[in-house]
């Protein structure tokens, strides 16, 4: 079953694309079709910008991918921008990477969210929105420091890989760092039996932590990918088995019951 998946960066440029697909593909199950891609017609900036300036965009993005035919949508930001809306538009599965982690969590036991700023609200929001606390074994923080807006849009203008590199660089310094030690923590303090790092920037950086400490670690854009695959595909599969089912009905065909 060749399952179609659109993974949107929601961002004006496409600056994390090639990277975004180098992180996914090979995760990807081999009848995975992954297509990533950004939004047109939002500002060009290196971060995401407010809410304002892309969520019409996203979800016309989305509603496009569904008319070409994708099985299902992930929206590559932990902040989840857009995903409940989004839902209501479309009649394929749309998620994002912590309603992907909200899903995932009951399977794995406890866990704990490392976040680059744990102060933010967006995080008990999204914790209470989707009902993780009894999951949660608590918020923990890896800092990291990115450019300034001012030198970022310099740097942005002038050398798009370079800015690229050095935001991707203190990812990897944070993950080493504080990361290793903060899941650690997690693992001794909190009894947290996985790590989520929500932020998709790591995403592809989080191998050292795996290895350092003897718990699961979640990948944010994995997490979604494989998640939506999951979704996607249960849904293909009982489509098909309806349409076989009712086409057996329509000319009286014995249909034999299936079972796991």
């Amino acid at each position: 079953m060749n399952i179609r998946i659109l993974y949107i960066n929601p961002l004006g440029t496409d600056m994390y694309d090639e990277y975004t697909a180098s992180i996914l593909k090979p995760a990807s199950c081999p009848d995975t079709e992954l297509v990533v891609r950004s939004l047109q017609d939002v500002p060009k900036t290196p971060y995401l910008p407010p809410a304002a300036y892309f969520t019409n965009q996203l979800y016309h993005a989305v509603i496009a991918g569904e008319r070409e035919g994708f099985d299902g949508i992930a929206i590559g930001c932990c902040a989840d921008p857009g995903v409940q809306e989004a839902k209501r538009l479309v009649n394929i599965p749309v998620t994002g990477p912590f309603e992907a982690l909200a899903h995932t969590a009951p399977a794995l036991g406890r866990v704990t969210v490392i976040t680059g700023n744990k102060k933010r609200g967006s995080w008990n929001h999204l914790i209470h929105h989707y009902n993780m606390t009894p999951y949660l074994a608590s918020v923990r923080e890896a800092h990291f420091d990115h450019p300034n807006p001012e030198m970022a849009m310099r740097l942005f203008q002038q050398d798009e890989s370079e800015l690229r590199r050095i935001v991707l660089a203190e990812m990897a310094r944070a993950a080493r760092e504080e990361g290793i030690e903060q899941t650690r923590l997690a693992l001794e303090e909190d009894g947290a039996d996985a790590v989520f790092f929500a932020c998709t920037l790591w995403s592809g950086l989080l191998e050292p932590i795996a290895r350092a400490v003897p718990i699961t670690v979640l990948d944010p854009m994995i997490t979604a990918l494989k998640y939506i695959e999951m979704v996607a595909a249960t849904r293909r599969y009982y489509l098909e088995y309806q349409a076989r089912l009712s086409f057996a009905r329509q000319f009286r065909f014995p249909v034999a019951a299936e079972t796991g």
